[in-house]
């Protein structure tokens, strides 16, 4: 059974539920199964189980801010991966032990730095400003901070999108690989920067394992050459970016050898497939119209959320070892895993309702009642998330649409990408995009136009409801008449 399939079974089976929290809530309405989440996090530990045991399996806070969330990984066992001083805020407050929380960011405040060195927390160091504004704050108060080194400059650019990159050289994040063994040099013997270990990010949504082996290899490297001028490494920060199958294989393949014939020019494909021919994955085509190679972010994965990372681990490399003896190898470290996107995205959907249908250049256009701040990965690139007309009817008939979003731009449509439908709605019908439980309901999150930030809810497997995220009020948002304007 595919996570569509698996979705559709919890809108079925949460059917009465849902129907009350729309009337009571609204719509756009974000929910999360929580068994969903429980099923993926059990996998990841049961990995490390197997394979690792000493490993720390960590929530990407990012991915879904709210208490909720955070208590859901708490209540599971899982650590915490946070990007701002709130974010740690909440971790600490619902919790989580601070030795289990890794505090990333590639420009840290000098208040998220206190605070994530008060409470004894990981602190990913970024740069050369961080290691210095962390060496006063020691001095000041007497206290050692506990810090891996975040590096880039490996070879890992074209395993996702260009903007969420995060490991190769254009990037914001991290020292260059090339400095690591100066950054050891002036960490080995210091008496408040405690050096635990080394992190990197590649990004997200990771469909291939070539990727993490690269990584893998370059930080083994990195906890060898430690370990040769006398700085052991106890901690190995491996990142997330572990894949979600949005499609099956079948599905992935036949939008990309669509979209490839189209901009090839061949005439059986004479119809579009993207929205204003957008090339996606083959943006590279425009220097090399030879290549058939997609480079970017992926929609389909042979190794989805736990399975990359038993591939990674249980696989042997080019010296003959698995990477679990790799590691045992240099110190046994213990590895840190942030499963990102993959623990929650496979979890939740995005309820709405259809504004209208119409026709652009013979191409059905579905207009949602929601638009990209509330589907907000789209901002960054064209994605791909399965939807449907809900409920299913026995007289569906598929068809292809792209799906349009309600703000006042042209940029907002929330599939630049044609879509399959189970049937061409029609005005005021229930709509549902799948796998949107990370980031879409609020990395990019705003009122634009006017619109009020949407509810989020969380449903268990016995149809109890956690409220996550209430519906915004116009008052919290745009005050009442009677409030006075005037500063005093």
């Amino acid at each position: 059974m595919s996570t569509t399939d698996r979705l559709e079974s919890d809108l079925k089976q949460h059917e009465y539920v849902l129907t009350q929290l729309e009337t009571d809530l609204g719509k756009p309405l974000h929910v999360v199964f929580l068994d969903r989440i429980r099923e993926t996090a059990e996998g990841f530990k049961n990995v490390v189980h197997d394979l690792y045991p000493d490993a720390l399996v960590a929530f990407a806070v990012k991915s879904n801010p709210c208490r909720g969330a955070v208590r859901t990984a708490k209540r599971l066992q899982l650590g915490a991966d946070v990007a701002s001083e709130n974010e740690l805020r909440l971790a600490l407050e619902e919790g989580i032990d601070p030795e289990d929380i890794i505090c990333n960011g590639n420009a840290k405040s000098a208040f998220y730095l206190e605070q994530a060195l008060s409470a004894g927390c990981f602190i990913a160091v970024d740069n050369h400003d961080e290691l210095t504004a962390l060496e006063k704050l020691t001095r000041a108060t007497d206290r050692t901070a506990e810090i891996l080194l975040r590096f880039r400059g490996m070879p890992l650019s074209g395993f996702t999108s260009a903007d969420q990159s995060t490991a190769a050289d254009w990037t914001k994040f991290g020292f260059h690989i090339d400095e690591a063994p100066a950054r050891f040099e002036q960490l080995r013997d210091h008496p408040l920067l405690r050096l635990r270990g080394i992190s990197a990010h590649i990004g997200t949504q990771i469909a291939e394992p070539h990727g993490y082996e690269r990584l893998f290899g370059h930080l083994i490297g990195l906890c060898e050459h430690a370990r040769s001028i006398g700085v052991p490494l106890d901690t190995v920060d491996l990142g997330g970016g572990y894949p979600v199958a949005f499609l099956t294989l079948e599905e992935w393949s036949r939008f990309r050898n669509r979209l490839l014939a189209r901009l090839s020019g061949q005439p059986d494909q004479a119809s579009s497939v993207t929205w204003n021919d957008i090339p996606m994955g083959y943006a590279h085509r425009c220097r090399d119209a030879s290549s058939q190679q997609w480079l970017g972010k992926s929609y389909w994965s042979a190794h989805p959320a736990a399975q990359m990372l038993r591939h990674l681990l249980s696989q042997t490399d080019a010296t003959g070892c698995t990477r679990s003896e790799r590691l045992h190898a240099v110190g046994s470290p213990r590895l840190i895993v942030e499963p990102g996107r993959s623990l929650i995205a496979p979890a939740g959907v995005t309820l709405t309702t259809v504004a209208g249908v119409k026709e652009v250049l013979g191409h059905h256009v579905v207009a949602l009642d929601m638009g990209i701040n509330n589907h907000g990965t789209n901002l960054i690139s064209p994605d791909l998330f399965p939807a449907a007309v809900w409920p299913r009817r026995a007289d569906d008939v598929d068809v292809e649409a792209f799906l349009a979003g309600r703000l006042c731009f042209s940029g907002d449509m929330i599939s630049k990408a044609k879509v399959w439908l189970n049937r061409l709605p029609a005005s005021g019908d229930s709509f549902v995009l799948f796998h949107t439980g990370a980031y879409g309901a609020d990395h990019f999150a705003s009122r634009s136009c006017g619109f009020l930030i949407p509810p989020k809810v969380a449903i268990a497997e016995d149809g109890q409801v956690e409220v996550w995220r209430r519906p915004e009020r116009f008052e919290q948002v745009f005050g009442s008449p009677d409030d006075p304007l005037t500063f005093s």
